[in-house]
C-alpha cells in the first residue's frame, strides 16, 4: 500500500477549502462591524493600555467601561499597573472607581496605598481635596494592613513631594499616617 506524505493527507481539496472558509468567516475583513466594536472579537486580543482605557472612558463613560472591565475579568491588571506606581493609570481612578462595585473600589484603594511610595504625586494628583471616603488622603494614605516599612516610606516620599497644588491633599496624606503613629 502507498502511503501518501502526512502534509498530503491532512490538506485535501476538501479540508482545505473547508479551513479557507472557516478562516474567512473567523477573521472578518478589516473595516467590518466586528472589528470595530468596543472590546470586540478582535480588539479583545490586543494588549489593555491606560491611553485605550482613557479613550474608552471618553468615549463609552467610565459605568460602560466598568462594566466591560468586570465581564473581561481585567481589574486585576488595572490594579497591578496602579499599585506599581504608573501614571497614567492612577490617573484613570477618578473616574473608574465612582463606577466600580465596593468590592473592587476597595481593592483599587489598596493599589493606590500601595502606589503611594512609589509615585506620591500621582497618588496625590487624584486624591479628593474635600477628603471624601473613596479618594480622600485620609482613607488611601491610612496604613491599614500594610507592612511596618510601608508608612516610614510613604510618609518620605510625601515630604518629597513640593507642590504648591498637592498642598491639601499632602497634608491630609500626611495627618491620616501620623495618627497611625
Amino acid at each position: 500500500m502507498i502511503r501518501r506524505p502526512l502534509l498530503a493527507r491532512l490538506f485535501t481539496p476538501l479540508r482545505l477549502a473547508l479551513l479557507l472558509t472557516s478562516m474567512v468567516l473567523t477573521f472578518p475583513a478589516v473595516g467590518a462591524e466586528a472589528v470595530t466594536t468596543a472590546f470586540g472579537p478582535l480588539e479583545a486580543a490586543q494588549p489593555l493600555t491606560a491611553r485605550g482605557l482613557a479613550e474608552r472612558i471618553r468615549q463609552d463613560g467610565a459605568h460602560e467601561v466598568a462594566r466591560i472591565l468586570t465581564r473581561d475579568r481585567e481589574w486585576a491588571r488595572v490594579r497591578r499597573a496602579v499599585a506599581a506606581g504608573w501614571e497614567n493609570w492612577i490617573a484613570l481612578l477618578p473616574d473608574l472607581m465612582p463606577a466600580a462595585d465596593p468590592a473592587t473600589g476597595r481593592s483599587l484603594q489598596v493599589a493606590l496605598r500601595r502606589a503611594l511610595p512609589r509615585n506620591p504625586r500621582a497618588v496625590l494628583s487624584i486624591l479628593d481635596r474635600k477628603n471624601s471616603n473613596q479618594l480622600g488622603g485620609r482613607t488611601i494614605c491610612a496604613p491599614a494592613a500594610e507592612p511596618a516599612s510601608w508608612r516610614p516610606r510613604a510618609l518620605t516620599a510625601i515630604r518629597a513631594v513640593h507642590d504648591i497644588h498637592l498642598i491639601d491633599q499632602g497634608a491630609d496624606c500626611m495627618r491620616a499616617l501620623e495618627e497611625q503613629s
